[in-house]
């Protein structure tokens, strides 16, 4: 038997201070050999469970730091190859830069081997190098029979082009080869560490004195002591006290790194695996998924819409159903948009990647990506979301997400389907889940490309959007002239709908402009229906004018106008109604009207006995204004609706605001 070789010095020097640049992950068949290649890149057992041991198995998730020389350290993630283990495989995927996919020299590609090769794709791992071990067991034929297999099964996968390296755990033989390699591979990747911090919760533990202690890996952004994060589902929120990477104590986590992260202010809440350590404010819970999937190539038989599926997602999982969007059933290879409806609530963010998973026969079926989180209590229509889910196809194509490019089309999206009405940039970023500061820069480019408006200094809107609402506003003004509507509230234009102010003002701005209709208040003119006025209409305002103006301080109750002047009432009340909107005619209540110059004469009137006497008497004013006090009292109660005066017994005063009040 060889002498054991030992590693090479220097491979896994003790560094407290460790700053892990990627996460790497294992991959393959079980007994393949995978924990004990680990363990002589790492000098670390990831088998940790006693059960593992004993069994010679990865059945949970195991951790190692590999430091590969100079600054360059790897987390490397050992995942069990077993089939009843899967789920935990997919787990240990999630933020994955890098894979080390492990094939036993004396089996070759196995079951799980070809799973292992699928969810990795379906996952979004993009690159990777193979590891041939165990060649010691074989001779040199096996050897090269065996690179000629994997070689031709990984032909049309991401692993098409990855070095395989021949190597062997027990006699040392190409461990210099795979670790170069391996090297040289690491050295290209880049670990993205932006992006809304989201952590899935792979254990929990208490710990005296200090609380609960949460641990995984982060997939997405940076946290650091200090910061708030929250529990979701669940809706706690507290600071982190400390954080550990790979065991050392550290003041920052990121995207990759296997940490510990403790939070006293969970005191103690259930945290269970597959709920999520996330920024505040940014993840909900949800049973509805909208996604884009593929079939792996291996499917069976066709995934039918309806038919029962087992969800995965980071360390979330659970049961549900499938529903195909585009078609009725997904075979093998196949593309389609779908929407799975779980039995419960789970956690995820657009752009996450998931797997599908037939509970009998257990098997992979399919995966993909996340593109729309639905916390509605109902499945949504299909029609609806499948064309929401095609725009989404259109805005980004082959655009990477986490691109610049891919943050603009986020926010553009989100303005399409979440903020017709446009957004604030807070807002924006939690739809369209970015960081807040990232969001703005982004929000700067679009506007300076005229692609968003900025029609207040934080209410953004797409063009197109605001276009929209403005033409809706012109069609609903071309109805009401067309029903000889001669005014209409702002409410009857928006059609009933709450916009923010600074919309509706930048929405109005251009019709206003263009003379179709003219602002009186919240009363809006329509000019066009008023121009199309017939003549008999017209000569009956200017009597029902000339009538209050002759009247003074003692106008006809409009309900005695129709007598008077001898016309139709309903014609009167349309008539008298427009007088008041375009504010010709000031209606003090329901009995008592007065011309607009009456009313301004009787307004000087009371403005000048306050400010001469330091208050008004209601006998005072009725007879300096030489009316009745039914006269009198109707307008000074109208006075203190306008919050002009204010009534202290039998007097009144000015309010400390009154001047912008008046009429």
């Amino acid at each position: 038997m060889p002498s054991p070789v030992r590693r090479p010095p220097g491979l896994m020097p003790n560094q407290p201070n460790l700053d892990v640049v990627l996460m790497i992950c294992t991959a393959g068949h079980v007994d393949h050999g995978k924990t004990r290649l680990v363990k002589m890149l790492t000098g670390c057992r990831t088998d940790r469970l006693k059960a593992e041991q004993e069994r010679g198995m990865t059945i949970d998730l195991g951790f190692a730091p590999c430091s590969l020389g100079g600054d360059l350290l790897v987390g490397v993630v050992d995942v069990p190859g077993h089939e009843k283990f899967i789920r935990n495989m997919v787990a240990g995927v999630s933020g994955i830069g890098l894979a080390l996919l492990v094939i036993a020299a004396d089996d070759g590609v196995m079951p799980q081997t070809i799973e292992h090769v699928r969810i990795l794709e379906l996952l979004g791992v993009r690159r990777g190098v193979v590891a041939l071990t165990k060649i010691d067991l074989v001779d040199a034929d096996t050897r090269q029979l065996r690179i000629d297999e994997v070689r031709e099964f990984l032909t049309g996968t991401f692993l098409k082009d990855a070095p395989i390296c021949p190597v062997s755990s027990e006699t040392f033989e190409g461990y210099m080869e795979f670790y170069e390699v391996l090297v040289e591979h690491i050295k290209r990747e880049t670990a993205q560490h932006t992006g809304v911090f989201r952590m899935p919760v792979e254990r929990t533990f208490s710990i005296p004195g200090h609380g609960q202690v949460v641990t995984g890996i982060p997939i997405a952004g940076r946290v650091c002591v200090g910061d708030t994060v929250e529990l979701v589902p669940g809706g706690i929120s507290g600071k982190v006290r400390s954080i550990q990477r790979f065991g050392h104590d550290a003041n920052s986590a990121q995207t990759g790194q296997c940490v510990a992260i403790n939070i006293p202010d969970l005191g103690k809440a259930e945290v269970v695996r597959g709920q999520m350590i996330a920024s505040p404010g940014y993840l909900k819970p949800a049973k509805f998924f909208h996604l884009q999937m593929r079939g792996v190539p291996e499917l069976d038989k066709p995934l039918k819409t309806g038919e029962l599926v087992k969800w995965h997602a980071g360390t979330c999982e659970g049961s549900g159903k499938i529903y195909l969007l585009d078609r009725t059933e997904l075979g093998p290879g196949e593309e389609a948009l779908a929407t799975v409806a779980l039995d419960g609530a789970a956690v995820a963010a657009p752009h996450d990647r998931f797997i599908l998973r037939r509970a009998s026969p257990p098997a992979t079926v399919a995966g993909g990506v996340v593109l729309a989180v639905d916390t509605s209590e109902r499945r949504p229509r299909r029609a609806v979301i499948l064309e929401r889910l095609q725009d989404y196809q259109k805005m980004f194509g082959d655009v990477d997400p986490g691109s610049a490019e891919g943050s603009a089309r986020k926010i553009l999206y989100a303005l399409l389907w979440r903020f017709p009405l446009g957004a604030s940039a807070d807002e924006i970023a939690k739809a369209a889940f970015m960081e807040l500061a990232a969001t703005r820069v982004a929000l700067e480019q679009l506007t300076a490309n005229n692609k968003v408006l900025a029609v207040a200094p934080d209410l953004f809107i797409r063009p197109e959007s605001l276009d929209g609402l403005r033409n809706a506003v012109r069609e609903c003004i071309a109805g009401l002239e067309k029903d000889g509507v001669l005014s209409a509230s702002s409410a009857q234009l928006r059609g009933g709908a709450t916009w923010p102010p600074a919309l509706w003002n930048a929405a109005m701005e251009p019709i206003e402009r263009a003379g179709l209709a003219r602002r009186k208040g919240d009363t809006w003119i329509l000019r066009g229906a008023v121009a199309k006025m017939p003549e008999a209409e017209r000569a009956l305002l200017d009597r029902i004018m000339t009538l209050y103006r002759d009247s003074g301080f003692e106008s006809p109750r409009p309900e005695e106008v129709p007598e008077k002047l001898d016309v139709s009432a309903p014609l009167v009340t349309k008539l008298m109604k427009h007088l008041y909107e375009t504010g010709e005619l000031i209606l003090l209540d329901k009995n008592v009207a007065f011309c607009y110059d009456a009313f301004r004469q009787a307004q000087d009137l009371a403005l000048r006995l306050v400010q001469e006497r330091g208050s008004l008497d209601t006998n005072d004013f009725k007879n300096e204004l030489g009316t009745s006090r039914k006269y009198a009292l109707a307008f000074l109660d109208y006075l203190d609706k306008r919050r002009v005066t204010i009534r202290r017994e039998n007097l009144r005063v000015l309010t400390a605001d009154y001047a912008k009040r008046l009429l």
